[in-house]
């Protein structure tokens, strides 16, 4: 019995020294992890299926698109919001809002257009609805979080009055969710980056084992390396910045737009990309 004991405490260290020297192992042939940057981009699909709305229950309208990056090893993480209704070209289509790209042309296309308007870089996206959001927020603690107004979720399940919460899941989702207010979605954004600097932060305290089950529930088709990236980026966390695209609402148009204001955007793609990091963000 002894003997096989040690032979399994034996089988378990080599199996986490193989998982180390794999994980820790270069991203490519001239980059380490320490140097390397790296930019995950989160959807949030409107579609619940459990939703009695039977166009809620496919729609894959991004309405919600984050983007975070870090310089790996730096501690420090910068998320990008960017408002659902921020309009792009798409040559040869012309106009359209950018929450429909992952509609038009799914991961890549989204992408795409993200990196266009904001001049970063995306590697990877992670796409999640309601069911995963909610799925994955059980596997953690609740997200201690202030609530600034009433709010109701559109099914009438959920009612949070202003004050500090312990968010369950369902409520989690009603506060990301929640526009109805004089700034509608930017109002929305606002509170999303309260939000997120939460859930980074409860993040960035999750062992790899937790962290890995709850980003594969989140989204199942991530693979090893984005996981493994992802987590490098949060631990250690040791600054957050949140930004959001900087712009204006359209008028005098039938299509209600977010113009996005490009020289500020590139304003703050400078800093996320290249500031000192002993710079504070704006």
């Amino acid at each position: 019995m002894a003997c096989a004991s040690r032979r399994a405490k034996l089988l378990s260290l080599l199996a986490m020294l193989f998982v180390t020297c794999i994980l820790h192992a270069p991203v490519d042939a001239h980059t380490s992890l320490s140097s390397a940057r790296y930019t995950l981009l989160i959807a949030g699909l409107d579609r619940d299926a459990t939703s009695h709305d039977p166009n809620r229950q496919t729609d894959a309208h991004a309405d919600a698109l984050i983007l975070l990056s870090s310089q790996l090893g730096s501690g420090v993480v910068d998320a990008l919001h960017i408002p659902r209704d921020t309009r792009i070209y798409i040559p040869h289509s012309g106009y359209t809002k950018i929450n429909g790209m992952y509609l038009l042309r799914h991961r890549t296309g989204l992408a795409e257009a993200v990196s266009n308007l904001t001049g970063i870089h995306v590697d990877d996206v992670l796409v999640l609805d309601f069911a995963r959001f909610r799925q994955a927020l059980h596997l953690v603690p609740g997200i201690l979080f202030k609530v600034d107004r009433p709010m109701r979720a559109p099914e009438g399940d959920v009612a949070l009055a202003p004050g500090t919460h312990v968010l369950s899941p369902t409520e989690a989702l009603t506060v990301v969710r929640f526009r109805h207010e004089p700034l509608g979605d930017i109002g929305r954004v606002h509170r999303q980056e309260r939000f997120m600097r939460s859930a980074v932060q409860l993040a960035s305290r999750l062992p790899f084992g937790i962290f890995r089950r709850v980003m594969l529930t989140l989204d199942p088709q991530l693979s090893g390396r984005d996981i493994f990236l992802s987590y490098e980026m949060v631990h250690p966390l040791l600054q957050y910045h949140a930004h959001s695209v900087p712009g204006n609402f359209s008028t005098g148009q039938e299509v209600s737009y977010w113009l996005p204001d490009q020289r500020g955007m590139a304003v703050i793609a400078a800093l996320i990309l290249h500031k000192n990091l002993a710079e504070p963000a704006f």
